[in-house]
């Protein structure tokens, strides 16, 4: 992904060629694979943060905090998949 990063940056040209990879399926899906696991990363850092306030430490809030983290990651990552595609 940096490196779709820097060639898009360098010219026009490198530019025009990151679209044109972006146009295959295998790197839409490496694209939404990373998407998805920074994401879910992102949200389960929320979780923990929102523990350490003292919220949901105890087994069932775990087990609740753990629920909302898979679900709300699963919208995200479907939202991801849509929008790449």
């Amino acid at each position: 992904m940096l490196y779709l990063l820097e060639l898009s940056l360098q010219s026009k040209s490198g530019f025009a060629l990151v679209l044109e990879l972006l146009d295959n399926v295998i790197v839409k899906f490496a694209a939404w694979a990373v998407l998805s696991g920074l994401l879910y990363h992102l949200i389960a850092g929320i979780k923990h943060l929102i523990m350490d306030l003292g919220y949901g430490e105890t087994l069932k809030g775990g087990f609740i905090g753990a629920c909302i983290t898979l679900a709300l990651s699963a919208v995200a990552i479907v939202t991801a998949g849509v929008w790449i595609w």
